[in-house]
């Protein structure tokens, strides 16, 4: 009896583990086949993507058309998807159907703005007044009580301001979109030299200052971070970093995001990460004469004048990591240069260039109106052109 209890025990596990062997073979063939269809899936994706990129337009179609008349002395400008219109008598904001959105007056000498996102602030040089919008209302008005040298605003309307005071002595400050101070230092040429820009991220804790100096006959420039978040509380003057170079002007430095800066010099091109103490991630030196620096969606274009003859000028692209990843030559000459997801895209009044970073001229052709600023819109190869008198929706095709 017992052997037979046995012989049955044994039969029953020799067909469970063939019972088992089956589950497992089943299972496995389920998951190739899955795989299988995943990697056609992304091999036809990936196809669909660089037929995407490389794709090629010839002309483009006008979607609609309103109508609209921008005053000559004014400038337009995109603010988010919005327009931004501003002169020495004041700034307005309308949208793409040509509606105001809100109204701010003033009078100024020579107007600055800096724009992060959907939020602006505007100032005038030696004045005392920032105004701070978004593309919905007006957010409000900082009196800094002393004059105005430069600034620099977030994505929720702090603004970081140098300042000018008697003698060597600046101060930079933060102030919320109201007018509330939120912190300040004092800043002399003898201990920190004088701050010739300022940056701020776009969450508002980082704020970045180039100052220039002279050390025994020599001109440097320094670099400097402070962190106005919980990080940077124990920190005198809320200081966390900074990195001299000799012999150089660093009259560009740029938040590209909450952790990534960029510094641009006379000879050499910087850049930073750190959400909390920003490190010097990449230090490249240029050795040929800058035209222009453009920044945007986690690029940075250096431009300059192309020695080869085969074009005007020649944009060197990196990524925020300080990695070249594309040059793109210019045949014309250019108003703007700005990024939008994997575009660079240059236009001037009468001509536009829309590239692929990585790829190739998407569009390269001419406007039938005197365009001053084009928006790209969220849909691929949908742009927003402001004419004199008119704001125009077209699609590349």
């Amino acid at each position: 009896m017992t052997n037979i209890r046995a012989y049955i025990k044994k039969k029953e596990k020799k067909q469970e583990d063939s019972f088992g062997k089956k589950i497992f073979r089943h299972r496995l063939l389920i998951f190739y086949r899955a795989a299988l269809v995943i990697a056609v899936i992304a091999a036809a994706a990936a196809v669909i993507i660089v037929q995407a990129k490389n794709r090629v337009f010839g002309e483009y179609q006008v979607i609609s058309t309103v109508e609209h008349e921008t005053l000559a002395d004014s400038t337009t400008m995109a603010l988010g998807e919005n327009i931004l219109i501003y002169s020495s008598d004041g700034a307005s904001c309308i949208n793409q159907k040509g509606e105001a959105l809100w109204n701010q007056t003033f009078e100024m000498q020579s107007p600055m703005l800096s724009i992060c996102q959907n939020v602006v602030a505007v100032g005038d040089y030696n004045g005392s007044t920032i105004y701070v919008m978004n593309t919905e209302k007006t957010l409000g008005e900082i009196d800094t009580k002393m004059p105005i040298r430069s600034f620099s605003v977030s994505a929720n309307g702090i603004v970081a301001a140098v300042l000018d005071d008697t003698g060597d002595i600046t101060w930079i400050y933060l102030f919320d979109a109201s007018g509330n101070t939120l912190a300040y230092f004092k800043t002399t040429m003898k201990d920190s030299g004088y701050p010739i820009c300022v940056t701020i991220s776009d969450n508002g804790y980082l704020v970045g200052v180039s100052y220039l100096y002279m050390d025994n006959g020599t001109m440097r420039t320094s670099v400097a971070f402070y962190n106005f978040g919980p990080v940077g509380q124990n920190e005198i003057d809320n200081f966390v970093s900074s990195y001299d170079y000799a012999d150089t002007i660093v009259p560009f430095l740029r938040f590209l995001s909450n952790g990534k800066a960029v510094a641009v010099a006379d000879n050499r091109l910087v850049f930073f990460e750190g959400e909390q103490k920003p490190v010097s991630i990449a230090d490249i030196l240029l050795d040929a004469q800058m035209e222009g620096a453009y920044y945007g969606g986690g690029y940075v274009a250096l431009v300059y004048n192309d020695v080869t003859g085969n074009a005007l000028y020649k944009a060197d692209i990196y990524n925020e990591s300080g990695k070249l990843v594309d040059t793109v030559m210019l045949s014309m000459q250019f108003s703007d240069i700005l990024f939008h997801k994997d575009k660079m895209i240059a236009y001037n009044e009468q001509e536009c260039l829309v590239h692929t970073i990585g790829g190739t001229d998407n569009f390269n052709g001419t406007f039938d109106k005197q365009v001053l600023t084009l928006i790209p819109e969220t849909a691929a190869y949908k742009y927003i052109l402001v004419t004199p008198d008119s704001i125009d929706t077209i699609q590349l095709k």
